[in-house]
């Protein structure tokens, strides 16, 4: 008995569906026309009543222009069409996956089972693998923390390196943030002495009254 037969008045699930050979591309179209399939071995059509949903991650259009992907039964399928955004555009479901997972492969509540700071870092990845991505950095970490709390030392080296590079970003942006005042300062003694210190030329240049100029040059201590 193959899915077809099996699968008979019930539902079958086609998941990467773009990948489907254009041989059986023709066989599933006239299956989903006329309801009938030739069992291997036979030659004898025969009858199914089955409901499909189909899957994919790949663009279908760009596969149909390229002549891979048949246009007949793109449209014969696409009798209701549910697009579900990469993990990357929903980071807000991030969380509950994380939740879920956890739940499935530890049987821990996520509160108790990861920390605030690698929970931070999963959030924040675009994960190019898709839900498939964290599910398998999750279980990989429940496996190595061994019924301990997740922490950054579990998760994959790839994201370990954006955690540093995040910290040391951080650092480098300390170091060279400087305060409006500052910026103002530098900018004010520079026009200053371009002027060849004439007050009058420098807080007309500046756009500023000359008793501002005044007042700005004895606090920087020149008057």
């Amino acid at each position: 008995m193959g899915h077809i037969e099996h699968t008979n008045r019930g539902t079958l699930f086609l998941d990467e569906i773009g990948g489907l050979p254009p041989e059986l591309q023709g066989k599933l179209l006239r299956l989903l026309q006329e309801g009938e399939y030739i069992k291997l071995g036979t030659s004898k059509p025969q009858k199914a009543d089955v409901r499909f949903i189909a899957a994919t991650n790949e663009d279908l259009d760009r596969l149909m222009v390229k002549g891979m992907f048949r246009k007949d039964l793109y449209y014969r399928l696409k009798g209701a069409w549910l697009h579900l955004p990469p993990l990357r555009e929903r980071k807000e479901d991030i969380p509950l996956l994380i939740a879920t997972f956890l739940k499935e492969f530890g049987g821990v509540d996520a509160s108790r089972g990861i920390d605030e700071q690698a929970t931070s870092i999963l959030s924040n990845y675009d994960y190019p693998g898709n839900i498939r991505e964290l599910r398998s950095i999750l279980q990989s970490a429940v496996n190595l923390a061994q019924g301990k709390t997740i922490s950054t030392k579990f998760l994959p080296n790839h994201l370990k390196k954006r955690k540093v590079r995040a910290m040391r970003d951080s650092r480098s942006a300390s170091k060279t943030v400087v305060s409006f005042s500052e910026v103002e300062k530098e900018h004010i003694l520079k026009v200053y002495h371009q002027m060849g210190r004439n007050k009058s030329q420098t807080a007309k240049l500046l756009g500023i009254g000359l008793n501002t100029l005044r007042r700005k040059l004895r606090a920087y201590g020149l008057e």
